[in-house]
């Protein structure tokens, strides 16, 4: 009986080991770089995939070259950049006075053929010229350096190697009202030092 009862307990044991399946290489998500983790009832397969990120390429557009515009550095108390020193504009209050010169110049080039690079001889004026009304007085050069010329007040029969550059083009006679307030005070301070009447240039 012993026998039988031991018989029978091993033929068990073999159906029991041969009932147990026997996983696939191929088909094993383990096998092929899954990660595993486990908790206390169960066990969880879990498949990291990788996700690809396109990056769209952005061109980057260079900015315009900025005309080329200076001030006349001439040893004359009369030369912009002399001139600026005079009304003892300096920092911010100098920097507004030269960017709104350099803006009307840069305006004026626009309308001049072949126009590259400009030199600022003069200020805003009226004073002490012959033209009654505010302007700028620059010399303009093309890209070869040369010297492009402008009929003098006008007259295309005269042509100066100066652009007289009204600072209001639709009302040259009003020339002084568009005029930066830091270089009207300026302008102003140093008339009243010297005993003139102020409200001009």
């Amino acid at each position: 009986m012993r026998f039988f009862s031991v018989l029978s307990l091993a033929c068990a044991v073999l159906q029991a080991v041969s009932a147990i399946p026997v996983s696939n290489p191929i088909k094993d998500p383990v096998a092929h770089g899954a990660s595993y983790t486990s908790s206390t009832n169960t066990q969880h397969l879990e498949v990291r995939g990788r996700q690809g990120k396109h990056h769209r390429s952005s061109r980057k557009h260079k900015p315009p070259t900025p005309v080329p515009i200076t001030f006349d550095k001439e040893k004359s108390p009369h030369a912009a950049h002399q001139a600026l020193n005079n009304l003892n504009l300096h920092g911010k209050k100098r920097k507004a006075v030269e960017k709104y010169h350099k803006n009307v110049v840069a305006e004026h080039m626009k309308t001049v053929p072949g126009a590259h690079s400009a030199v600022i001889k003069n200020l805003a004026h009226s004073m002490g010229s012959r033209d009654p009304n505010v302007h700028i007085s620059a010399v303009i050069k093309d890209k070869a350096g040369n010297i492009i010329t402008a009929p003098r007040r006008g007259n295309p029969n005269i042509q100066d190697p100066t652009h007289h550059i009204y600072t209001n083009k639709q009302h040259p006679h009003d020339g002084y009202k568009p005029l930066p307030i830091e270089y009207k005070k300026a302008v102003d301070k140093k008339l009243k030092a010297e005993g003139k009447k102020p409200g001009r240039v």
